[in-house]
C-alpha cells in the first residue's frame, strides 16, 4: 500500500492535474475535431485529444506549473508510487498487483511529472487508483 504518499497528497495532486485538464479542455473545445488530425469514429464516443495529455496547455500555464511543481517537488518513491496507483485506476494491475506495479514503476526509468501528465484523465485516474485500493 501507500507507505511514501498520502491519500489526501494523493487527492490534493488529483485536483491540480483536474485544474489543469479543464484548462487544457477550454483551449481545445474551439479546435475542431479534423483540426487534431483524428478520422472520425466510426461510433461510440471519440475523444481525438485524449491521447495529448496535457501537452497542449502551454509549458508556462499556471496550472500546468503548479501540477508539475507538486509532482516534482516528491521524492522518487512517492512519484513511483503515484503511476503505480495510475496504473490501478486505469485496470493495467490489480489491487492485489500492487507490488508488481510498484516493481514496473521502479524500472527502468525515473518517475517524473512529464511521466505523469501524458496521460490527460491523471485525475479521474488517481482517485480511482485509492477508491480501488480502499484508500478513500
Amino acid at each position: 500500500m501507500l507507505e511514501k504518499i498520502a491519500a489526501e497528497e494523493v487527492k490534493r495532486i488529483a485536483g491540480l492535474a483536474k485544474a489543469a485538464r479543464e484548462a487544457r479542455d477550454l483551449m481545445l473545445e474551439k479546435i475542431p475535431d479534423e483540426a487534431l488530425g483524428e478520422p472520425a469514429p466510426a461510433k461510440g464516443e471519440h475523444n481525438p485529444a485524449a491521447a495529448l495529455g496535457l501537452e497542449p496547455l502551454p509549458a508556462e500555464h499556471p496550472a500546468r506549473l503548479v501540477l508539475k511543481d507538486a509532482i516534482d517537488s516528491l521524492p522518487p518513491d512517492a512519484r513511483r508510487e503515484l503511476l503505480a496507483l495510475m496504473w490501478i485506476g486505469r485496470n493495467e494491475y490489480g489491487t492485489a498487483d500492487w507490488e508488481r506495479a510498484m516493481a514496473d514503476a521502479t524500472t527502468p526509468f525515473e518517475v517524473t511529472a512529464e511521466t505523469l501528465m501524458e496521460e490527460s484523465d491523471l485525475s479521474a485516474l488517481l482517485l480511482k487508483g485509492l477508491y480501488e485500493m480502499k484508500l478513500m
